[in-house]
Formats: structure tokens, C-alpha cells, sequence
């Protein structure tokens, strides 16, 4: 397939990860840390009690500040120190939420039957169900801890930096920039890290979103949330997607998506979208392609861009020829 690259993009795509592991059935931890920097995740390596090694031959002095996406340095890394944990810098556009486990006061799990009890997951349940959070939300990359505790990745809106904030609810704390994860499948004090749903890392939710925003005291964050929440939920998104999403599953079979995913940013700069609606509409666009692990390139970011530097950028016109030459490609195959 033709490879399409579109600007810069964030969306840490886990679904070359996803094949590696199945294609994998024991990936050494220096393969992971590599495929971990693929998607973009900066690591480093850390202890089995998650402190991080400091090397200075290797570059790491300073923790998750000398995080790397190198693949020649996380190479080296992982040879000299074959089964060190995998830790993960948070970057300002994920957030992860930290459901702990109940612990003695040597610091060791409580089990209850053989089984931790996840006193945090308990704590998230109740989030979900206060904040009315929808299945599709909750089908986001999580693990298991080493403990037994739980990790739910999500991304964060533009402009909004993801932050830390230990004891947000009972045995869960929000990890974000300027803290780490571990990854799997590093090996921990009390047993290993496992992916629970290795899927693509869902935005956060609006209501979860603004718990998080309330929690850390983010009150120009919030009000710039509630009034970007109006823009997406504009009955003209769902419209658009529909309407568009049968000559968008085409085009990607065609190999056409990087062109599709371009007009369609145009057109919809052109019909004056704000861009918070315009990466609404791309971001549905993709979840509900009929081919899985898609990326937005972050075309609309890249047009509106473009268009607010006075650059000509494709529009409708455009967007028209692309589905016009779809149709007339599927009726001769038909024929």
C-alpha cells in the first residue's frame, strides 16, 4: 500500500503494534521499546520498582527528561540492560488515568481470594457512570499494572496539556506531561505489565474532561472546553460523516486517502467550519472507516494552517472530482 504522510502526526497509532505482537509471540523488551518509539512514545529504562536507570555512557542522566524516540539509542539501551522496564514520558496530548490497588502498610497488594482488590478501578466505574461516559470511550488502550491496577490511556483536547494530580478519587491518580508509565511487558516487583485492550488511544470524553479539568484547578481550560463542546456536537458533523463515509471507505481502498483526507479538510475550511468541528468530523471519519488503524495525518490541522497563511488550499472542487473518479473507477470494475 502506498504510504501516506500528511505533516507531523500525534495519534500514537497502536495498530502496527498490534500486528507486531501477534506476529511476535515473545518480543524481547528492546523489540517493544522500539515499536513503542514508532508510535511515537519517548521511552527510557527503568528498574523492576519503575526508578529509572542512569547511564550516563547511554544519555540517561535525568529520567524521563532524556526519554528518546532514537531507535539507535534504545537499541544500545535495551542491549546492555536486556530486561530493564520500559518507561514512558507523557506527552502534553495523552493523559493517563491510574486506578491503584489496595496496599498493605509494607506497600505490598492486599489480596482478597488470591485477587487485588482495584480499589481506584472502583473509583473510575463511578466516573463513567456520573459522567455518563459512552462503550465507545471505554474501548481506549488500557493494561494491567504490575499490582494488578489498571491504566486508561486517553488524548487530550488541542491547546489543553495533560498534568499529574496524585489522589484525584480514591486509589486513582491522572498521570500526564511531566510524569511516566510503565509499559509492557516490563517486569515489575509484583508480577508484569499487560495490555488489557491494545486499541487505539480514544479522546477523552467531554464530562471526563472537565472532572479532570475541575481536579486540577483548570478553570480557563474548562470554559474554553464548554464552549469548543457546542462547535463538535453541531448536528452538521454527523450529517457531513454520513454523508461522505461510503466515498471515504472507497478512496482508501483506491489509495487515495491522503488526496480524500485533504479536500475534505478544504471544503470544510471553505465552508467556514471552525476548526474544533473540522477535526470532529475527520476524527468520526476515521473511527468509523471500515479499515482499522487509521490515521487523520492531521490534515486538518495542516489546511487551516494553509488557509490562515493565505496558501491555496484544495476545496470542494476538488473533493467532487475525487468521488467522481471513484464512481467511475467502480463501474468499469463492474463492468
Amino acid at each position: 500500500m502506498k504510504k501516506e504522510e500528511i505533516g507531523d502526526s500525534h495519534e500514537y497509532n497502536c495498530h502496527s503494534l498490534l500486528n507486531f505482537t501477534k506476529s511476535v509471540k515473545k518480543p524481547t523488551q528492546q523489540a517493544l521499546a522500539v515499536e513503542y518509539a514508532k508510535m511515537g512514545f519517548p521511552v527510557f529504562p527503568c528498574y523492576s520498582n519503575k526508578a529509572p536507570i542512569v547511564d550516563h555512557f547511554l544519555g540517561f542522566m535525568r529520567g524521563l527528561k532524556d526519554a528518546t524516540t532514537d531507535p539507535k539509542v534504545i537499541a544500545k539501551t535495551w542491549h546492555k540492560y536486556p530486561n530493564a522496564g520500559i518507561g514512558f514520558a507523557l506527552p502534553k496530548t495523552l493523559i493517563v488515568l491510574d486506578c491503584d490497588v489496595e496496599k498493605n502498610s509494607q506497600k505490598n497488594p492486599v489480596l482478597y481470594n488470591g485477587e487485588p482488590n482495584i480499589i481506584g478501578l472502583k473509583s473510575f466505574q463511578k466516573l463513567v457512570l456520573d459522567c455518563n461516559i459512552s462503550g465507545y470511550y471505554l474501548n481506549t488502550l488500557s493494561l494491567k499494572t504490575q499490582s494488578g491496577g489498571r491504566h486508561f490511556y486517553y488524548r487530550m483536547p488541542d491547546c489543553i496539556s495533560s498534568f499529574s494530580h496524585t489522589r484525584a478519587m480514591e486509589g486513582l491518580d491522572i498521570k500526564g506531561y511531566g510524569g511516566y508509565v510503565i509499559l509492557p511487558n516490563s517486569q515489575g516487583q509484583y508480577g508484569r505489565y499487560e495490555f488489557l485492550n491494545l486499541t487505539e488511544i480514544k479522546p477523552i470524553p467531554e464530562g471526563l474532561l472537565k472532572w479532570v479539568l475541575r481536579v486540577g484547578g483548570k478553570k480557563e481550560a474548562i470554559n474554553r472546553v464548554f464552549h469548543e463542546t457546542q462547535e463538535i456536537e453541531d448536528p452538521r458533523v454527523e450529517e457531513f460523516v454520513n454523508e461522505i463515509l461510503p466515498a471515504w471507505n472507497s478512496a482508501i481502498r483506491a489509495h487515495l486517502g491522503n488526496d480524500f483526507r485533504m479536500a475534505i479538510a478544504g471544503t470544510l475550511y471553505h465552508y467556514g467550519w471552525p476548526k474544533t468541528m473540522a477535526k470532529r468530523a475527520m476524527r468520526m471519519l476515521i473511527d468509523h472507516s471500515e479499515i482499522p488503524g487509521l490515521s487523520d495525518k492531521n490534515a486538518v490541522e495542516y489546511t487551516y494552517k494553509n488557509g490562515a497563511a493565505g496558501k491555496p488550499i484544495r476545496g470542494f472542487s476538488t473533493l467532487e472530482k475525487l468521488i467522481n473518479k471513484l464512481e467511475g473507477e467502480e463501474h468499469d470494475s463492474k463492468n
